[in-house]
């Protein structure tokens, strides 16, 4: 394990995909605005542990660099933009699909929720694994 090259990565990468989940949550709201804090079973605005809500980005980016670290090579090594790439559609299958499945199916969340989480699935893990193979040099 590449452990600075991981804590590189987790590090931008975190920042990368609170900036895209800030970005898209903004850009759905103003196409299907909703209250995130009336969401059913969301903490209310106060509630220290609400603070927690914003490090997501984070672990799901630190997590995900440890994944890269040790996949990185069965990706391969057709350029930074491929490999990127595709290591973004994995992330698209395994974060995206099952979580907008699990959701939709078993919970009444407005439209903007939806389409804020399937934007930033769709751009922000692409460009995550681009800037992790970028670190990577893959």
């Amino acid at each position: 394990m590449e452990g600075k090259k991981v804590l590189i990565a987790g590090i931008a990468g975190g920042i990368l995909l609170f900036i895209a989940w800030l970005a898209f949550s903004i850009l759905a709201n103003l196409i299907a605005p909703f209250n995130i804090f009336a969401v059913g079973g969301m903490r209310q605005a106060n509630d220290p542990l609400m603070s927690l809500f914003y490090a997501y980005p984070f672990v799901l980016s630190f997590m995900s660099a440890l994944v890269f670290d040790r996949v990185k090579a069965a990706i391969g090594e057709t350029g930074r933009c491929c490999a990127g790439v595709s290591f973004g559609l994995i992330l698209i299958a395994l974060v995206t699909v099952p979580g907008m499945f699990v959701i939709f199916s078993s919970m009444n969340y407005p439209a903007g929720f939806y389409l804020g989480n399937l934007l930033f699935g769709i751009v922000g893990f692409p460009l995550l694994g681009m800037l992790y193979a970028r670190i990577w040099k893959t």
